[in-house]
């Protein structure tokens, strides 16, 4: 399984000023929150749909997402703000690596089911941290490049296993 750069709880929203003249109607968006048309001078675009200021609002504590600042975060079909977010998911899981906690806004490295901080994701012999494009294989938790898993291979008589995960 190839090991991948994850962003938990990215920010989704943006303010746009909305282009309308006085009598065409035809160019207003629809409201993802009231279904309304939305005549405002700005709207707010996130979750690739388009919302009223008043309408975009965080799922648990009713905040007008656009008054609190540029981005909401939405996970589990909720939409929420950053506060409520760490507050549900800010625990994500621990790193494989060093078993210290990973928060929810930071980004980490995954390889067959185990999360790492970006630091922590590197070999076990060498220590030189694995980037994307790196070939690694993963043996009993343990992480190793191309070139000491080539050394491994060798001092356990060649058992066939290859360095087969590329971080992507």
């Amino acid at each position: 399984m190839d090991g991948t750069v994850t962003e938990f709880g990215s920010p989704t929203a943006t303010m746009q000023q909305q282009s309308t003249t006085n009598n065409n109607n035809a160019n207003l968006r629809s409201c993802a929150g009231c279904g309304g048309k939305i005549i405002d001078r700005f709207l707010l675009h996130a979750l690739d749909r388009y919302w009223h200021t008043g309408c975009l609002k965080c799922s648990c504590c009713g905040a007008q997402l656009g008054e609190l600042g540029p981005s909401c975060f939405s996970k589990g079909g909720m939409i929420l703000c950053k506060k409520d977010y760490l507050r549900l998911f800010g625990n994500t899981g621990a790193c494989n690596a060093c078993g210290q906690s990973i928060p929810a806004s930071e980004f980490v490295m995954r390889a067959q089911g185990n999360v790492y901080h970006l630091k922590c994701f590197a070999c076990s012999s060498c220590h030189n941290q694995l980037v994307p494009g790196d070939r690694f294989l993963l043996v009993n938790g343990n992480l190793f490049c191309e070139n000491d898993h080539q050394k491994l291979l060798k001092a356990n008589n060649n058992t066939g296993i290859r360095a087969r995960n590329k971080v992507c």
